[in-house]
């Protein structure tokens, strides 16, 4: 179930992918944030820009804690969370493609 999943808009007004949170492997007080762009898009900081809000609106809402999970390969999103705060954990799901890894902010409310 999605609890606040964006789609991501260029000045083009071109879809660009989605950025939001999920109870996905987590739960609804502890959510994950996911996102995705397409390909034409990577680099430009734009999952950056949308899960660095994600994060600061999920915090505006009492949450204390995001997760998220990331494939063990995927080195771009890693890139993106660190940039924002998130931390590795210990923690790691594997199933038949291989190792998750889980990533977690604490958060700041007000």
């Amino acid at each position: 179930m999605d609890y606040a999943s964006m789609p991501m808009r260029l000045t083009t007004h071109r879809f660009a992918g989605y950025c939001g949170l999920v109870a996905g492997h987590a739960s609804a007080d502890e959510p994950e944030i996911a996102y995705e762009l397409l390909r034409a898009d990577h680099g430009n900081g734009y999952a950056t820009e949308a899960a660095r809000a994600t994060v600061d609106a999920a915090a505006g809402t009492g949450r204390r804690q995001l997760w998220a999970t990331v494939r063990s390969w995927n080195e771009q999103s890693f890139r993106v969370l660190d940039k924002i705060g998130f931390t590795r954990t210990e923690r790691i799901s594997t199933d038949d493609f291989g190792a998750t890894i889980w990533c977690t902010i604490g958060l700041r409310t007000s």
